[in-house]
């Protein structure tokens, strides 16, 4: 089973031009290890596009890592975009109507996904994860000019959890590697199936 939590963070709610940030994780169950722990900047925008824009932004990657035939489960702290993508609220906010269309239509094409409200306390990672993706405006991908911003060149830091296992922090992304299998869980990889920069760091240790 894949379990996922995801939030949004901003730094003036309310204020429609407000820097926002994206955070999310995607651990397997059955191997242990997250797959992504991700911290996005957002773009302007308020709290509630922000939570929006992560729970997209994750399903991507769960559609990027080939994984819509898994039991999957996503957990978020805000009530009202899981409400809204699950059918029990109307979405009233007309900057919202299109994130949420987009949302369901992710959704839509998993066999077996299930959106589930948390408390705050039980989301922490997200919550940590999206707080820094406001910090990272010059540095990480902004989603709303689909390109990467190179400002800063931050460092590639490997973790071997054993057993051909490594966790790789790339900037500020997290990304689960099988060295054994080749396998990485960083776009690159899932696009081409090849050799990443990431197996390729790992192998010249």
């Amino acid at each position: 089973m894949i379990k996922c939590n995801f939030d949004g963070a901003c730094n003036n709610n309310g204020n429609k031009e407000a820097d926002t940030g994206l955070g999310y994780a995607i651990y397997d169950t059955k191997h242990n290890v997250y797959l992504k722990e991700i911290s996005l900047y957002g773009g302007n925008g308020t709290n509630n596009t922000a939570e929006y824009k992560a729970l997209i932004e994750c399903m991507k990657d769960l559609i990027g890592l080939g994984l819509i035939k898994e039991e999957i489960n996503i957990y978020g702290d805000s009530d009202l975009i899981i409400k809204q993508v699950i059918g029990q609220w109307k979405c009233k906010k007309e900057h919202l109507i299109p994130l949420r269309d987009e949302a369901v239509k992710l959704m839509n094409k998993f066999d077996d996904l299930n959106i589930k409200w948390v408390p705050r306390n039980e989301n922490a990672l997200a919550d940590k994860l999206s707080k820094e993706g406001i910090n990272q405006k010059n540095a990480i991908k902004d989603i709303n000019d689909d390109k990467t911003i190179n400002k800063e060149v931050l460092p590639i830091t490997v973790f071997n959890l054993g057993d051909g296992i490594y966790k790789v922090v790339d900037r500020g992304c997290f990304y689960a590697v099988d060295i054994n299998r080749k396998f990485c869980s960083c776009p690159e990889n899932q696009k081409n199936k090849e050799k990443c920069n990431h197996i390729m760091y790992i192998e010249n240790m």
